[in-house]
């Protein structure tokens, strides 16, 4: 392992630094191909990736440019990821150590090599040498329009005349949210978090060339793509084929729609108990209504004080109201005073609107967040009648 990192670093600095020393021309022997790497297990890596393999036999290198480096130890970098504020940058890999590393996470890799003539292959290769630089490398990630896949057609439709891309066979006509969790479907909890922190912008219908923000549609975008009229690039061949069924942990039998599930069972039962024997359980109330209130105003942050895209507008919100925050700590001391009684009735209501337009509301939502605001609804409305009754 170290010694694969260390003709890593090896490989980057002969490029770049070759630059300044004497510009590498790529050999007529030379190719330039797509890589399409199939997703993996962990969220990062649950949307697949790509990177454009640059190879020159009688120059001795075989190299893989990626845009989906990041650095965790940069400074601020978890301040900037809370702020949306996100700095990617363009790796520069060897080809047998890429490929190892998917050995290792089980990922299949795909190839489409391109046809390129050699001046064009050198103009992608000088602008990739060159964006590599450090003083070049850093760009400010977007995960929907900036990101690792959306810049490798950048890097073909700037740097060559000619290249155009026909989405003609894309025919889905899917929502930003639909196509983030069908691939995120293998990880449930992780899909679940996703879906609580987006909001309604990723609810509208995604145009053919923005869902290429997924490696596995840029892949098709250039199997449909030509330059000066002829294909830009061959037939999508398996380099790596590794087809290992995802593995079934506990968290993904144990999913977010059996726990909580199981939670409003156990809420119903509690209020049921409650007003057969006349008492309330305001500790329990204190507690849920408070992390509502924690997440209510995450959301809120996210939403209107970061520089995410994501996560504006998001009606969850419906039921995780950032007041909840204030509320759960004031509902058992001032529970007879009206104001207090009203707020718990406009809390059910909001999430009684948000359950009976599960199918209706503008975002959509996964069947946890409505036995969630489920959970909230049965508790708001049983304040509102135990404050109601001790008036």
């Amino acid at each position: 392992m170290l010694f694969r990192k260390l003709r890593s670093i090896l490989t980057i600095l002969f490029l770049i630094c070759s630059t300044h020393i004497f510009a590498i021309s790529l050999s007529d022997s030379s190719r330039i191909s797509l890589l399409t790497c199939s997703p993996g297990d962990e969220l990062y890596s649950c949307f697949g990736h790509s990177g454009i393999r640059v190879t020159d036999y009688r120059q001795g290198f075989d190299v893989v440019f990626n845009y989906g480096t990041f650095d965790f130890g940069a400074p601020n970098f978890y301040l900037n990821f809370l702020k949306g504020h996100m700095i990617y940058m363009i790796g520069v890999d060897n080809y047998q150590d890429f490929y190892h590393q998917y050995i290792e996470e089980k990922r299949s890799i795909y190839e489409q090599e391109m046809h390129l003539n050699e001046e064009d292959r050198a103009k992608v290769f000088d602008f990739l040498v060159n964006n590599a630089r450090p003083e070049n490398r850093d760009y400010r990630y977007d995960f929907l329009f900036d990101n690792c896949a959306t810049r490798i057609s950048d890097v073909f439709e700037k740097n060559l005349t000619g290249v155009k891309f026909d989405y003609s066979s894309f025919t889905d006509k899917k929502s930003f949210r639909t196509l983030i969790n069908d691939y995120s479907e293998n990880q449930p909890w992780e899909q679940f978090g996703m879906g609580l922190l987006i909001g309604l912008p990723v609810d509208r219908t995604a145009t053919p060339k923005e869902e290429t923000f997924l490696p596995d549609y840029l892949s098709k975008a250039f199997a449909h793509a030509t330059i000066s009229g002829r294909p830009l690039c061959g037939p999508r061949e398996t380099i790596l084929d590794i087809t290992t069924p995802p593995a079934q942990t506990l968290d993904k039998k144990i999913t977010p729609n059996i726990v909580f599930g199981v939670l409003l069972i156990i809420i119903l039962l509690v209020t049921a108990f409650q007003s057969q024997k006349g008492k309330h359980f305001y500790f329990l109330d204190c507690f849920l209504f408070f992390l509502a209130g924690i997440l209510g105003s995450l959301f809120l942050i996210l939403g209107g004080f970061t520089e995410h895209t994501t996560t504006q507008w998001n009606l969850n919100l419906l039921w995780a109201l950032p007041t909840h925050l204030v509320m759960a700590f004031f509902a058992p001391f001032v529970k007879n005073k009206p104001w207090v009684r009203n707020y718990f009735l406009f809390t059910a209501i909001l999430a009684v609107i948000m359950i009976v337009g599960w199918k209706l509301l503008p975002q959509k939502f996964l069947l946890t967040n409505i036995l969630i605001a489920t959970i909230f609804a049965v508790r708001a409305f049983s304040i509102y009648r135990v404050g109601k009754k001790s008036a």
